[in-house]
């Protein structure tokens, strides 16, 4: 069966592919550790793009997959899109043309799609990517994000911790598709994800050595990759810092699936464009089994409800790394989450050649009606256009009904046979991968720590005073804050912390507070620390931490992405302020493996991992806007951090005098 299996993904994979007609092998002795010397060598300079969407094949060797990124201010429903806005359907897919949901707006693009390019490798490739930024006047990042960057430091992409930002110039990245599952890349710059800067990231193996038993699917197609995103009209700095009398205050238009969907305005229930506005269609065929993945790659604090019309979901992995398989008709993801699940077509309705896809926004964003469509069809060719379901869509008030769901908001773990936690997974292989062990629930943590989040509010008139100037979001007429993990600000440095040799005061931490965070003042400017929050870990240690919710907020959920690693889920906790610090502690074993959790709102979350990867790794929260104002720190893992590439470039700051 596997190599029939094997066969299937050949065919199908020659099929999708492009030919590009350029294929490069890795020598048996490429140095993994320091790649960038061998690409030279290997004749890369030159090119563009290499060819590397195929079959995962065991003995074959690995190649270096080469793709080149044009960072560009540009337009959804512009020019390249002619009459799409009219209807014609065909116009809506030309080359270059965005279509989004079919509202007009400047946003950031990499080679003018939406999302961005995918990248598709096999475990061992070596993933190259020529970024140029064409923006003017505006610095970029690219952030892979779940991504662990052993011997790579340097390519995590996160600006003044790893790198300097990439202005009106390139950058080249080089690191090892080490690990096999779903990831994503993104924009680590200021607020450009909002704006568009994002697109999948996949890396495969071959199906021989997946965890899973024989038979769990027959195809994982790269056009079966799902990327959910929220879109705003309007550019997102125009919500930044606030507006204050702007209501409902910094909140998505849309959902867009692949960049696609319908805006529906919610104040007349009808939609703003015409009804035969593409939509995402994924084509399958009866009597099969197709695994899909999905992205959230969303920026706002709206967590997404995903539902196919009569099919169940048995969800295999989580955040790139394997799962017993649990059977659901919904799940939710958060921003930064990764879900993969297969469905079995020999199920369904014969009745039907198309169901309705429907992604819902839960949560803070229940009160504002945002939902999305996409189709499943059966049988059809995959370039037949606007293809609807014979059933009247879902929507918001008249949704699909749920059985059983992973990871709804509040739900309480293990207590039913209805809603599942991220507790209730379990792992199956891969540990050893991730730089963890099986056991890590077993044994005492040599550190941990309580870090408590939260938004800090300042008084109006001590904020505005002359002199002073600090990062800050204004949410609602008069309100403004700042946010901080273990009562610090974020503050980026002058230059990439990675630069520096080892730890030196101008870092801080909960336990190193500089003289100035020692004044107390109620609302007043120095009433929270503004610093870089640096903690040093030992190479080795197995550190416990708990990311606990202190803040008033009971609406607000944080979806935490630490870089570098992968950590155990240990325990989800609803009440933080509630619990005992002796119970935050507590532990539950075979816990998931992941990179991103969600910390319900007013509760908390215990996580582990081995500090086996040296370097320095951002942890925030991954809501755009929450990151933007503070809600983040960096963990420096002692070790041999591997040296930076020949020539890699250096900023800092300028003074003449000094």
């Amino acid at each position: 069966m596997r190599s029939y299996k094997a066969l299937l993904l050949f065919a199908a994979l020659t099929i999708a592919a492009e030919t590009l007609g350029t294929i490069i092998e890795l020598p048996d002795d490429y140095n993994q550790a320091s790649p960038w010397h061998e690409l030279a060598k290997l004749g890369v300079g030159n090119l563009t793009e290499t060819d590397c969407l195929r079959t995962c094949v065991v003995g074959k060797a690995p190649r270096v997959c080469l793709y080149t990124f044009v960072l560009e201010y540009y337009a959804s429903m512009g020019t390249a899109c002619r009459n799409c806005s009219d209807g014609v359907l065909e116009d809506c897919y030309l080359p270059q043309c965005i279509p989004a949901d079919g509202v007009q707006r400047g946003m950031m693009s990499v080679n003018r799609q939406l999302p961005g390019p995918p990248i598709n490798v096999c475990k061992n490739d070596l993933i190259v990517v020529n970024v140029k930024n064409q923006m003017p006047g505006t610095g970029s990042t690219i952030h892979w994000h779940g991504i662990l960057q052993k011997n790579s430091p340097w390519m995590d992409g996160v600006p003044y911790v790893t790198q300097c930002p990439i202005g009106e110039s390139s950058f080249r990245y080089a690191f090892q598709a080490d690990v096999a599952g779903t990831y994503f890349w993104h924009s680590h710059s200021g607020l450009q994800r909002v704006n568009g800067l994002y697109g999948a990231l996949v890396i495969r193996e071959p199906i021989v050595d997946e965890p899973w038993s024989d038979g769990t699917y027959d195809f994982d197609l790269p056009e079966h990759t799902i990327v959910l995103s929220d879109w705003m009209h309007e550019t997102a700095e125009m919500f930044f810092p606030g507006l204050p009398n702007r209501d409902p205050g910094v909140l998505p238009d849309a959902i867009l699936i692949n960049g696609l969907g319908r805006y529906h305005n919610s104040s007349t229930s009808k939609d703003f464009v015409n009804l035969t506005f593409p939509l995402a269609t994924f084509h399958v065929s009866r009597n099969s089994s197709y695994r899909f993945r999905v992205i959230n790659a969303a920026s706002h604090p709206c967590e997404f409800q995903f539902q196919i019309e009569d099919h169940n979901m048995t969800l295999i992995a989580t955040d790139g790394y394997p799962i017993e398989p649990i059977t659901v008709d919904t799940f939710v993801g958060y921003p930064g989450e990764r879900y993969d699940f297969v469905i079995d077509t020999s199920n369904a309705p014969l009745d039907k050649d198309a169901f309705w896809i429907h992604v819902t926004s839960i949560g803070f964003c229940v009160r504002y009606n945002f939902d999305q469509h996409a189709v499943l069809d059966y049988g059809k060719n995959s370039t037949a256009l606007g293809i609807n379901p014979s059933r009247t869509r879902p929507t918001i008030h008249n949704p699909l009904k749920i059985t059983t769901v992973l990871n709804y908001p509040h739900a309480m773990c293990g207590e039913g046979s209805k809603y599942f936690c991220i507790t209730d997974l379990r792992s199956i292989g891969r540990d050893s991968e991730a730089g963890n062990h099986t056991n890590v629930g077993m044994v005492e943590p040599n550190v941990r720590l309580v870090i408590p989040f939260n938004f800090h509010s300042f008084n109006v008139d001590a904020f505005h005073q002359a002199g002073t100037y600090r990062e800050y979001q204004n949410i609602d007429l008069m309100k403004i804050r700042a946010a901080s993990m273990s009562n610090i600000t974020f503050k980026f440095p002058p230059s990439p912390i990675i630069f520096k040799e080892k730890p030196d005061d101008t870092f801080c931490n909960a336990t190193n507070l500089p003289a100035q965070c020692q004044k107390v003042g109620n609302g007043t400017i120095d009433s929270l620390c503004h610093c870089t929050n640096v903690v040093v870990l030992k190479e080795g240690d197995l550190v416990e931490l708990v990311l606990a919710d202190a803040d008033g907020d009971l609406t607000v959920s944080h979806p935490f992405h630490l870089h570098g690693y992968s950590f155990h889920v240990m325990r989800v906790g609803q009440n933080y302020k509630s619990e005992g610090e002796n119970s935050l502690n507590h532990t539950y074993f075979a816990s998931p493996l992941k990179d991103t959790v969600n910390v319900p709102s007013g509760g908390f979350v215990t996580i582990r991992f081995r500090a086996d990867n040296p370097g320095i790794w951002m942890m925030h929260c991954h809501l755009e806007w929450h990151m933007a104002i503070g809600m983040g720190m960096a963990f420096w893992v002692e070790g041999n951090i591997p040296s930076p590439p020949p020539g890699f470039p250096r900023c800092g700051d300028f003074d003449p005098l000094n």
